[in-house]
Order: C-alpha cells, then structure tokens, then sequence
C-alpha cells in the first residue's frame, strides 16, 4: 500500500557540537519528543517515521519512539539520501516530507503550506529553503521518493548522500523545485535549530515559556521569543564583561 505523502524525521545522538542532543532535555521533555509532538500538528494526519542508522549509539532513538508509538526506520549513519529512500520505500511514501530531528520548533501549518504546494505543483521538490527566507529550524522539504532514488544512481559524492537534498540545489534546471518564502525581513536574525549548547540554552528558554500548547505554538511566536531571548542574552554577556573588566 502506497500513500501520497508521509513523514519523516531525521536524527542521530552522535552530533559533534552536542553530543547526545536528541535526547537532550528542553522544558522537561527530549528534544526528538518535541519535534514528534509538532510533526503530528502537520495537518492531513500523515503517517510518520523516525529514520535513524544501524548503529548501537542511537538504540535510544528507537526506545523513545517505541515509547511513543512512532514507527522507526534505522539505515546507515553517513549515506542519509540512501536511508531516506529507504524508509520511504518501506512505509509506501509516493514522497516525504524531510524534517530534521534537531528542529524543535518546525512549524506544522508551514508544513502544510509546503505539502499543498508539492500536491498543486506536482514538484520533485517543494521546499522553503530555495532560497533560504525562513529562520534555521524550521526548514521543509517535501521529496518525491522516486526522484530521490534516481538521484543516487547518478552521484556517489559524499556530501551529496549526507546531505539529502544538495544535488537537487546544485543542479536546480535538472528538475522541477519549487519554493515558499517569507515575507521579506519577517526572520531576519532569527534562529531556532538546535546545534549547540547555546542553541539548547534558547530552546530551553524559549519552550519554556510557551507553556502548555507548546505542541501548537505558532512560528511567529516561537521567533518573537527567540528574538527576546537573544536580546536579554547579549545585555547578560555585556553586563558580564563589565564585571571582568571592573575586577582586572
């Protein structure tokens, strides 16, 4: 059985700049049981999968989802377009909607938007990232699995199998892409991905505050905090190199 479009979350506990980050705690909660509470909000129901790799270090990826009821697939580590292809293969995904595991505040009715454009386009790719107008964190990306298949028999470059969806960038006039943008300026300087201890440290804050409806918080709402987060943290670093100098 084959469905239109499902999706699918990427993530692995070996990040370089935050170790472990997947399970890191934000308000109380991992950050993958963020990012799977918001993937539900997509609208239409749509199936949904972790895809994640094969190797002992992200047994605890499965364990969460096990917990909660979310369907995994595990691949290898480095070739992620292989593992893509596969997990949409063996969940019957005609196309999939690529989110990353480290986006906590991906916006559900901005998903929407992208699928609905995927669907009256017919597109290879309806993204939000081509180019680049809506903060980091909230990147979608909605694939054909066909294409994506076909894009791994012509290129065996590293980049391109970490990176999913690098070679359709880098050949854009090879296929048919199609993308949302923001209003012009409505993100500027807003980031909301999770990276490194500092990004944890505003997610944190940031999820906090958004109480009990964080599930269905609104991007516009998730980056006025973050943008208050980021002003309140430079007047503390400012205040703390005052201090440093007033004790030399």
């Amino acid at each position: 059985m084959t469905v239109p479009v499902g999706v699918v979350v990427f993530g692995r506990m070996d990040s370089r700049r935050l170790p472990g980050k997947m399970l890191r705690r934000i308000a109380g909660k991992p950050l993958l049981n963020h990012v799977i509470d918001r993937a539900r909000g997509i609208p239409g129901g749509l199936p949904l999968a972790v895809a994640t790799s094969e190797r002992p270090v992200d047994d605890a990826i499965v364990r969460v989802c096990e917990r909660e009821g979310v369907a995994v697939f595990r691949g290898p580590a480095e070739d992620v377009a292989a593992r893509a292809v596969a997990c949409a293969e063996a969940h019957g995904f005609e196309a999939f909607v690529r989110l990353c595991g480290d986006s906590p505040f991906h916006d559900g009715a901005l998903a929407g938007e992208v699928i609905a454009m995927h669907e009256r386009t017919n597109s290879d790719v309806a993204t939000n990232v081509f180019p680049r107008s809506f903060p980091p964190g909230v990147s979608v990306e909605v694939v054909k699995t066909d294409v994506l298949r076909r894009v791994l028999a012509v290129t065996a470059e590293p980049a391109d199998r970490e990176h999913v969806t690098r070679y359709f960038y880098r050949h854009p006039d090879d296929f048919h892409i199609e993308n949302l943008a923001a209003p012009a300026g409505r993100y500027d300087g807003v980031e909301l991905t999770v990276d490194t201890p500092r990004d944890l440290a505003r997610a944190d804050w940031i999820m906090s505050r958004l109480a009990e409806r964080r599930a269905e918080a609104t991007l516009d709402r998730a980056a006025s905090l973050a943008r208050q987060w980021s002003r309140e943290a430079e007047r503390a670093d400012a205040g703390a190199a005052t201090a440093r100098g007033e004790l030399q």
